[in-house]
């Protein structure tokens, strides 16, 4: 089964590994580590989305090596030991499950929020957990009709509205029902419209405000889902939304086929928070638990 999940996630990272390869052969091919070299190995760095100061994290441990007779595995092992060290301590720790467990999802759309919450209650449906889905984003039937085919498909309860009706008032109404119908996980689909901030920042934080009339602990976390395939641009939705609630832990969603699989590395230096999952495919066992051990060997083709 582990077996399975990382030859995903390496395939899905692929692109990504080869381009970094390929480039850091090119520059230390014969060569020494000097200072003309570290610099085109920062700019490697820096245009496979890993990040300005992580790059230059990274070449100042290059330098202080002092490496003699570089090879492409060496260079890769010092990155790796220093993605490692940054990422290890965002993996998600064992969640405890107090009834109702709301998770209140957030993202602009087109980053595959909507999918990634059927997947989210497809890995709690199979470890047995009772699951309810709610479709606040009322304003795209679209999404709607997804989230109730993924409420089927897991044998969860789905909470809807008519559409453009107040997604807060079926937030509220929803967990209302998740207690009395002792469902285990609940969780809040929202919208993503990003052409006007401020009308996003009023109805999340309207929201979380009427939830939390309920109970003061509701949400139980707020997850922030962003596009791998879009590279820096996540980094900026990820400023964004910071600024817009209290995001508790992010998912990294189309991590396959895409060649910017090091922008998960900026995005965790920008928020320092959990990382619960990574997406690797549009089906619905696609949604994995986050290892960094692991991403870092698919994303530098170390194993």
């Amino acid at each position: 089964m582990v077996f399975g999940w990382f030859k995903k996630l390496k395939s899905g990272l692929s692109k990504s590994s080869e381009k970094l390869t390929t480039k850091i052969n090119k520059v230390i091919k014969g060569k020494k580590i000097d200072e003309e070299t570290l610099s085109e190995l920062e700019e490697i760095l820096i245009s496979s989305d890993m990040g300005v100061k992580f790059s230059l994290e990274v070449i100042e441990d290059l330098r202080k090596s002092k490496m003699i007779d570089p090879t492409v595995t060496k260079i890769k092992k010092v990155i790796q030991k220093k993605i490692i060290s940054l990422l290890e301590p965002l993996e998600k720790k064992n969640m405890t499950i107090t009834r109702p467990y709301i998770f209140l999802i957030v993202g602009v759309n087109g980053v595959g929020k909507t999918a990634t919450v059927g997947k989210i209650a497809h890995n709690f449906f199979l470890d047995g957990k009772k699951v309810g889905l709610v479709a606040a984003d009322t304003f795209r039937a679209a999404a709607v009709d997804q989230l109730k085919i993924w409420s089927e498909r897991t044998k969860s309860e789905f909470f809807s509205a008519k559409e453009k009706s107040d997604p807060a008032a079926l937030a509220y109404e929803s967990v209302k029902q998740a207690i009395e119908k002792k469902i285990d996980i609940l969780i809040i689909d929202t919208a993503g419209r990003l052409h006007n901030k401020n009308d996003l920042m009023n109805e999340l934080s309207k929201i979380i405000r009427v939830i939390k009339k309920i109970d003061e602990d509701f949400p139980t976390e707020i997850v922030l889902v962003l596009d791998g395939n879009i590279g820096q641009n996540s980094v900026k939705q990820a400023e964004v939304f910071k600024e817009i609630c209290d995001i508790d832990s992010i998912i990294i969603t189309k991590l396959d086929g895409t060649a910017k699989g090091g922008v998960l590395i900026p995005i965790a230096q920008l928020l320092n928070l959990p990382i619960s999952f990574i997406g690797t495919g549009e089906q619905k066992e696609d949604l994995i638990n986050f290892k960094a051990k692991e991403y870092t060997e698919a994303l530098l083709d170390l194993s």
